[in-house]
C-alpha cells in the first residue's frame, strides 16, 4: 500500500545532496584518520564519529530527509530513531531465514540494548548515536543501512525525496558506508557506556 507520488520540492532535494555530501565528507575523513592512525588520538576519532561534521549528524540528516508525518493527525516530523525502532519492530516479528540474517540480529540486539530501563535516560538522539557507533565499531552499518532500505517502515515513512526513494542515491550511500568495513575503527568506550553496562 504506496502513497501516491508527492511533489518533491527543490529545497527537499537540496537538503538530501548536501546531507550525502556530508555523509562523503565524514566517511573520508575517517579513512585519512584510519590511514593516519599514529597521528590521530581517541579525541579525534570522537570528533570524526559525533562532531558536528561527523558520521552521526551526515547519518542523521541523511535519513532526515524524506521523512514525513506518519499520520495526519501529527503534523510534526517523526525523529529518525523513531524511524529505527520501527524498522527494529518490523524485523521482530520476522521468522524467516533472510540471507542477511547475521546482520539482522546484530541489529536486534544493539536497538535491544539500547531499549533496556539502564538506558532509560538516553534520549533518543544519544541512542541513534550509539547504534551508529556500534555498527561502525562492528563493521555492519552499510548492511544495517541495506536492511532499512528494504524495510516497510522505509516505504511509509519516507516521500520521494528520501534516500530509500532514490535508488542511485542509496547506491551511492550504501558504497560510501560499505568503505568503513574495511576499516576496523575503534569506538570509544565512552561513545557506547549505555550499552556495556
Amino acid at each position: 500500500d504506496r502513497s501516491p507520488p508527492r511533489f518533491v520540492s527543490n529545497l527537499q532535494v537540496d537538503n538530501t545532496v548536501k546531507a550525502q555530501e556530508m555523509l562523503a565528507t565524514a566517511v573520508n575523513s575517517l579513512v585519512r584518520h584510519r590511514y593516519h592512525r599514529g597521528q590521530g588520538s581517541a579525541g579525534t576519532l570522537v570528533t570524526l564519529l559525533c562532531g558536528p561534521q561527523g558520521l552521526v549528524p551526515a547519518l542523521q540528516s541523511l535519513l532526515s530527509a524524506g521523512l514525513r508525518p506518519i499520520s495526519r493527525f501529527n503534523r510534526g516530523t517523526p525523529l529518525v530513531w523513531e524511524f529505527v525502532h520501527k524498522v527494529y519492530l518490523e524485523v521482530s516479528e520476522v521468522n524467516t531465514c533472510h540471507p542477511d540474517q547475521p546482520a539482522i540480529q546484530s541489529f536486534k540486539k544493539c536497538v535491544q540494548l539500547l531499549m533496556r530501563p539502564s538506558s532509560s535516560s538516553v534520549g533518543m538522539d544519544g541512542k541513534f548515536q550509539t547504534l551508529i557507533c556500534l555498527g561502525v565499531r562492528d563493521g555492519v552499518l552499510h548492511r544495517w543501512f541495506y536492511m532499512m532500505s528494504q524495510s516497510l517502515a522505509a516505504s511509509k515513512w519516507y516521500d520521494n525525496s528520501g534516500i530509500f526513494k532514490q535508488d542511485s542515491m542509496l547506491d551511492e550511500i550504501m558504497g560510501l558506508l560499505k568503505i568503513l568495513e574495511d576499516f576496523k575503527i575503534p569506538v570509544d568506550v565512552s561513545l557506547i557506556h549505555q550499552t556495556e553496562r
